[in-house]
């Protein structure tokens, strides 16, 4: 059976990054012990909370291969695609 959206390798192990570091950071004994005035638990919900988007966001650029340029990087600019098709206007 396959996948209705596949992953790729990259995309399956940002996922099981952020599974295993969610896991780790939900730890029971993290909320006893303090670093910083703060528990620890609190530290490590603060840094999932700051890479789980960005390394979302890595993931998806890579994917696309756009580095940013926006949705339909790449492609026929559309009045171009518009001016070739039509006649005298």
């Amino acid at each position: 059976m396959t996948s209705f959206f596949p992953l790729r390798r990259g995309e399956g192990a940002t996922l099981v990054f952020l599974i295993a570091f969610s896991a780790f950071a939900f730890i029971p004994q993290w909320r006893t012990i303090e670093a910083g005035g703060m528990a620890v638990f609190g530290w490590l919900i603060a840094a999932l909370m700051l890479i789980s988007p960005a390394l979302a966001l890595v993931t998806i650029l890579r994917r696309d291969g756009t580095r940013g340029a926006g949705a339909g990087a790449g492609g026929a600019e559309p009045d171009a695609t518009a001016e070739e098709g039509g006649g005298d206007a």
